[in-house]
């Protein structure tokens, strides 16, 4: 008898009915799903996920704590020597570890460089995944008496899905140089969960076939292919001699992120936020910090920036926070009272209301005087400084958009609102939502986007009728990307609303969750089928669904990055256009593509088998004009496209 395991938290809302039609149970879960057990050999391997663009070989020491742009791909053309890894699908995250060594990890998952799962909806969804491989390390002419180690910190799970015991594994290998190429041999591995606690691993370099100048070690994961799943997190990897391992004696840096200075959102339109500056900003804004050393140290230098565009920054500081003695460990520091402007008086923090009409982007600084050496890094973010940028566009949010799990009904016609508040009366023109490819490839079921008035708190009459049915998109360029749904006709609306869709069937649209908010709490209510009651949700975190407004335009705007939905044609428009790099798609059936340029040749051209997001490179094509030719793979639709492109 086979034992069917679904591996991975994520949230399923049930429905159970009666004979007589009669809802005998309903309830909301959090629930751990599991895999059907697959035995993997642990054998020496050649190559796994190997990738091109790599850096020059560099020596000791090495260290990276995941605070700095440090992959290959976010520094490999511009900041080389900032690089620590070869091209790799591993991110940098800062919102899934709990209490790292220091702010940002390494995380392995089930997902490839795109942010889409390396198998969706498999009948075999366990396998190799990520692989995180150093950059090449000068260790010719060492011995074993150099006492050359590798260490590093490592969690699974943290917030987000563990690994299951005993079925899913991170291991290490080191290169050795053979006849035939590089060899990867097993120098580590762990198969047990730790789940909230980071645990040092310290391995030896003492063998002589790793003592070369082309050395190199990388981390690997085996577990689901189907997602944001079997997490581990790495943290704090250091190679040196004589012994050293990476934990400093004395070492202040961040631990979370902020995100928002706002009071109740992570974003607002602009034009909403214009109508009550004072109320909209936050009091008090506790930042998580981390003494990783082995003593007290003091907290010096510690203030806030805040910079629009290229005007100088206006600087804050806190002078009952200045060189304040801080014990091992996670702490918290309060940024936002008592502060000082330039000139030493009294003042608050106040996105300035006057600086445009309808959109805004302000950066936000925070940072600490470095103390230790270890990850100190030049013009970037380091452990003891962080950045965000507060966008004001056209929509609101409670997020921080980052999805750590997954939130679904299950029900059919299940319903789902999440109330926002408006500061102002404005014009709806549709929703945005990040689903997130979890397992369940939904990419062919339906739903309708729904708006409805406010009654005591819950959802009550809904504000307009739509019928336009949309379906999940899911994208293959990036993380956490979202799709704009359209309302079918522009609604006015004010006050109190509640946004959210109707799903037609059980199947679970797995959309964002963010794990380190929680609007959901007296935010977000459901609805197990069109004659149930609404009812509260009790999962802690915030979905990821955002209503989009007029804000203050003549017309309709998508928000920035965002890929609109479209039914009635085979794709979506191309997004940007005009463009000088990457141009996205979203294909919403089997087709195939080509571009072509004015003298009919064809410059690039690909096939999907699926509705998808598609994306291409036209940085190597000539500024001009050019056209993208679409054919549908099961009928006879085209479509055919006008393409700028613009000189890099």
């Amino acid at each position: 008898m086979m034992t069917i395991k679904f591996p991975v938290n994520y949230f399923i809302i049930s429905l159970i009915f009666a004979l007589s039609n009669t809802c005998i149970l309903s309830q909301e879960l959090e629930k751990d799903l599991q895999f059907i057990k697959i035995d993997h050999d642990y054998r020496i391997t050649t190559d796994i996920n190997s990738r091109g663009g790599g850096s020059a070989p560099m020596g000791l020491p090495f260290l990276d704590d995941f605070a700095w742009p440090s992959s290959f791909e976010e520094s490999g053309i511009h900041r080389p020597e900032l690089v620590r890894w070869d091209s790799s699908p591993v991110r940098r995250t800062s919102t899934f570890a709990i209490n790292p060594p220091t702010i940002g990890v390494a995380t392995l998952d089930g997902l490839d460089d795109g942010g889409y799962p390396y198998m969706f909806n498999s009948s075999d969804p366990h396998g190799w995944a990520d692989t995180l491989t150093s950059r090449k390390i000068l260790l010719g002419g060492m011995t074993a008496d150099n006492n050359v180690n590798l260490s590093f910190w490592f969690e699974g799970g943290g917030i987000g899905n563990a690994p299951d015991l005993g079925e899913d594994s991170l291991v290490v290998e080191f290169k050795s140089i053979g006849f035939e190429g590089d060899i990867w041999t097993r120098v580590w591995s762990n198969d047990t969960i730790t789940t909230d606690k980071f645990i040092q691993v310290v391995i030896p370099i003492y063998d002589g076939i790793y003592l070369h100048n082309s050395f190199q070690f990388r981390f690997r994961n085996y577990g689901t292919l189907e997602g944001n799943a079997d997490l581990w997190h790495i943290d704090y990897v250091f190679v040196a001699e004589n012994g050293s391992i990476g934990n400093p004696q004395e070492e202040l840096a961040f631990l979370y992120p902020p995100y928002t200075l706002l009071r109740n959102f992570s974003a607002m339109p602009w034009t909403h936020y214009m109508d009550n500056p004072e109320f909209q900003m936050r009091d008090s804004l506790h930042v998580a910090h981390t003494n990783f050393g082995a003593t007290a140290n003091n907290q010096e230098n510690t203030g806030i920036k805040i910079q629009i565009g290229e005007d100088a920054p206006t600087l804050y500081n806190n002078e009952f926070i200045q060189n304040v003695s801080v014990p091992i460990g996670p702490f918290s520091t309060e940024y936002l009272a008592n502060l000082l402007d330039n000139n030493g008086v009294a003042a608050s923090v106040l996105y300035d209301p006057l600086i445009s009409d309808t959109t805004a982007t302000f950066n936000v600084s925070l940072w600490e005087e470095e103390v230790g050496y270890y990850s100190n890094q030049t013009a970037v973010f380091d452990n003891d400084s962080i950045g965000f940028e507060q966008v004001f566009d056209n929509y609101y949010a409670y997020d921080d958009g980052s999805a750590e799990k997954a939130y679904s009904l299950e029900s059919m016609g299940g319903q789902l609102a999440v109330r926002y508040p408006l500061a102002i009366a404005d014009t709806l023109d549709g929703i945005k939502i990040h689903f997130t490819p979890f397992y369940d490839n939904a990419g062919l079921e339906t739903f309708v986007i729904k708006v409805w008035a406010d009654d005591a708190g819950i959802p009550g009459e809904q504000i307009d009728t739509m019928y336009q049915f949309n379906s999940p998109l899911y994208f293959t360029d990036g993380h956490d990307k979202f799709a704009y749904y359209s309302c079918d006709n522009p609604i006015p609306v004010s006050g109190i609303i509640h946004v959210g869709f109707i799903q037609q069937n059980v199947e679970h649209l797995n959309i964002g969750l963010d794990k380190n908010t929680n609007s959901n709490a007296g935010n977000l209510h459901y609805k197990l089928g069109a004659a149930a009651n609404w009812l509260a949700s009790e999962i802690q975190g915030s979905v990821m669904i955002h209503p989009v407004l007029r804000a203050g335009k003549d017309a309709p705007e998508i928000p920035e990055g965002v890929i609109e939905y479209s039914l009635n044609e085979i794709s979506s428009n191309l997004y940007p256009n005009p463009t000088s790099s990457n141009v996205s798609f979203k294909a919403n059936e089997a087709l195939i593509w080509s571009v072509f340029s004015l003298n009919g040749n064809i410059v690039l051209d690909g096939d999907v088998d699926r509705a998808c997001v598609v994306t291409f490179d036209t940085s190597d094509l000539s500024p001009g004009v050019y056209f993208v030719n679409m054919s549908s793979s099961r009928s006879v639709s085209k479509s055919c496209k006008r393409l700028v492109i613009l000189p890099n």
